[in-house]
């Protein structure tokens, strides 16, 4: 087990603060240091995913999206480290509207997802952490907002969207993909909305889930 997924099991049992996550993300917090506080945490071997499952209980009007979501996010997080080599520790209490509100600065990617399923996965991130994640991407530093910051992470969005209609239509659905797309200063207003707080070495973002477009 590595230290980020022992690090989301300690948060999943309320045994971990948010406050400690980047020192844990940074590689200053080991293994052994978080297993020497004593504290006993159930086995999961799928920690990321029990965290969104936490975050939906405080979210009303959930119902079969709840699946078609943790599916994704799950695919989401290993997707961060196969192509852009990030791990993540995902907070396990969704991100409210009245915050969503007070964001400012805010870059954010997103697709939709139509056919047999909808919905709309999107990054909403305040610019150095969206110029760090599309740098991650890309493979080379970008220092300033443009097109090629743009075009990385709507790239990256389409491959994670491209897994997962693949995943989905093994389970024989029909979903299509509509073009990625970009804004700036988003304050998504989805049916069905979930926003998680995901946490990186290169800082933390927002991915927003819901039935309809947001962006």
């Amino acid at each position: 087990m590595s230290t980020i997924e022992y690090a989301q099991r300690l948060l999943n049992a309320g045994e971990l603060e948010e406050a400690e996550l980047e020192g844990i993300l940074q590689g200053r917090v080991t293994e052994q240091a978080l297993r020497s506080r004593g504290k006993k945490v159930d086995v999961d071997t799928h920690p990321a995913r029990t965290a969104m499952l936490m975050a939906t209980k405080a979210v009303k009007g959930l119902g079969e999206e709840t699946r078609y979501y943790a599916d994704f996010v799950e695919l989401f997080v290993a997707s961060l480290e196969r192509f852009l080599h990030l791990s993540c520790i995902l907070s396990t209490v969704p991100v409210s509207q009245e915050e969503l509100a007070e964001r400012h600065h805010v870059w954010g990617v997103a697709q939709h997802i139509t056919g047999d399923v909808s919905m709309v996965d999107g990054i909403l991130a305040k610019e150095p952490v969206f110029l760090a994640l599309a740098s991650k991407y890309a493979g080379f530093e970008i220092t300033e907002m443009n097109d090629d910051a743009i075009d990385a992470l709507q790239e990256f969005i389409n491959v994670v969207n491209g897994l997962y209609i693949v995943d989905l239509a093994n389970h024989k659905m029909e979903p299509d993909l509509e073009y990625p797309r970009a804004a700036e200063n988003i304050i998504p207003h989805g049916s069905q909305q979930l926003a998680l707080r995901v946490y990186t070495e290169v800082g933390s973002f927002l991915l927003v889930l819901s039935t309809d477009a947001f962006l």
